[in-house]
């Protein structure tokens, strides 16, 4: 599967870099990032599955952390893969910003 990461979610993960290591150091954003990382990657081979979204139709949603990335699955011509759409703290309004 092909892993794809949109705009805001790349903007996502570095805000999210940034605060973590601002409030408690550059070797836990590492860590964090990685972590958010890694689920993606094992979510687009299928070892992680995602949960339904009930404010979207089509989008899933997989915890790590405090944060919850949204996704959604989409057919490539050649194969299947998905899109990362936002990495959001799980305090967020989703609706607001998905």
């Amino acid at each position: 599967m092909t892993l794809t990461f949109s705009p805001a979610a790349v903007a996502d993960i570095g805000a999210i870099w940034d605060y973590t290591a601002e409030t408690w150091g550059v070797v836990q954003a590492d860590r964090y990032v990685d972590d958010i990382r890694s689920a993606c990657l094992a979510l687009a081979d299928g070892e992680r599955a995602g949960r339904r979204v009930d404010v979207l139709e089509g989008y899933l949603k997989y915890p790590v952390g405090r944060h919850l990335i949204f996704f959604r699955q989409v057919g490539r011509q050649v194969g299947p893969g998905i899109v990362i759409i936002r990495v959001l703290h799980q305090s967020m309004d989703v609706e607001r910003h998905l």
